[in-house]
This record gives structure tokens, sequence and C-alpha cells, in this order.
């Protein structure tokens, strides 16, 4: 397979610092200066891991200028992403995350990005009652049985909590949707407050990022 003659460019775990020119490549503007690289990382890769990411920085001061570029390793969850972080309350900004490529056709950017069941101007989706955490807890934390009681009382203080489905971590097993957080309110309005709330909050030095899940697919345990 031709693949093979990009290996060099994905070895498992090292991000490049150089986002080359592709439909693939996302840009994220609207960043609150004081997220490092790390922070900006964490959140991006909330959805999934990094081939490549950029934080443009003044190089007089070394300090970010707000904005970054960055491509995925599985250039299938691009959409996603951008759809899941677009729009993000971070401070007092908005986060914009968009394909750079159609940065400047903004006016047709939500013709070109559209994906089933996602509102890309709200960012978060449309709302249900079921809310979908990323970015809150590692895989270690699964195993703290703690952990899950000060997830399940922060998202309490919003509305009533229906359920809350955490896939775990199983050996050998690629289980789907694990170290993402689902959780179902008595009503939209809960999750809607609740999802206001979150986004964007820090919990354990993490940038918590939602979205909001389809209750059909909850109830499947679609992850």
């Amino acid at each position: 397979m031709a693949a093979s003659s990009t290996n060099h460019d994905t070895i498992k775990g090292v991000v490049s610092t150089v986002v080359q020119d592709s439909p693939h490549k996302v840009f994220i503007g609207g960043l609150p200066n004081y997220l490092n690289e790390d922070q900006v990382k964490e959140l991006l890769t909330s959805f999934g891991p990094l081939k490549a990411f950029n934080l443009v920085k003044d190089s007089a001061t070394g300090l970010s200028k707000g904005y970054a570029f960055c491509e995925y390793v599985d250039v299938n969850i691009t959409d996603q992403a951008c759809a899941g972080l677009n729009g993000m309350q971070l401070g007092d900004k908005k986060v914009i995350v968009q394909r750079a490529s159609v940065g400047k056709m903004n006016a047709q950017m939500p013709v070109q990005l559209q994906v089933p069941g996602i509102n890309l101007a709200q960012g978060a989706g449309p709302p249900t009652e079921v809310l979908c955490l990323m970015n809150m807890i590692t895989p270690e934390e699964l195993e703290d049985e703690e952990e899950m009681k000060d997830v399940k009382e922060e998202c309490g203080k919003y509305g009533v909590v229906r359920s809350l489905e955490i896939p775990r971590p199983i050996k050998g097993v690629d289980v789907p949707g694990c170290g993402k957080i689902f959780v179902e309110f008595n009503s939209i309005i809960d999750c809607q407050k609740a999802q206001q709330a979150l986004t964007g909050r820090k919990f354990s030095n993490r940038v918590v990022v939602t979205s909001y899940y389809d209750p059909d697919k909850y109830h499947r345990r679609e992850f």
C-alpha cells in the first residue's frame, strides 16, 4: 500500500510541528492568549490523535497570537472535531474551528461542512437531553469510583441526572467511547444548562469539551 511511504510522518505519538497545506488542514482561531501549546493540543486531541499541530506565536515575545493549525491522524474525524469545537466558549472568547481551505469562503462554510445531525452554528449540535463530556477524565481515572462520584455530583448541579454512562477501558479491547462521559438529564433545558456551564471549564487541569448526543444512540449504547 502507498500509505507506507508516509509512515515517517505519523510515527505513533509524534506530532509534527509543520502543518502541511491540504484539504484536511484545520484552522483554530479566537484562542485566549494565555492557553499554551499543551492546553490547546489537549482540547483538540479529545476528538482523536493529531498528525501535526502548530500554535502561531509572536516572534518577538514568544506569546500565542490566538490561533493555530492542526491535522488529525484520522482525517475522517475532521468534520466532527470542527463541529464539536466551533463556537465553543473559552473564557470570554468563542473559538472558531474550520477547515483552513474554506477560510476564504466563509459564507459557504455551513454548506461545505455539513455533518448530519450537527448544527455548526451552535458548535455543540442541536440540544438533546444527553450530553457527551470529553477531556474531563483520563482512562486511568475511569478506574477510580471517587472520580465517578465527582462527575455525577458536578452534573447534578445543573439538573436531575437520569442516568450516566462511562465506557471503561478493557485490556486488549478497543472500547468505543472510552474516555468520554455520557450524561442523560431529565430535560433538554437541564442539559443545556450543564452544557453552558461545563464547556471550557477546567476539571483536574483539563479543559472540558462538550457536545449534545443522540438519545436513541445513547439508549442503544452506540458510543
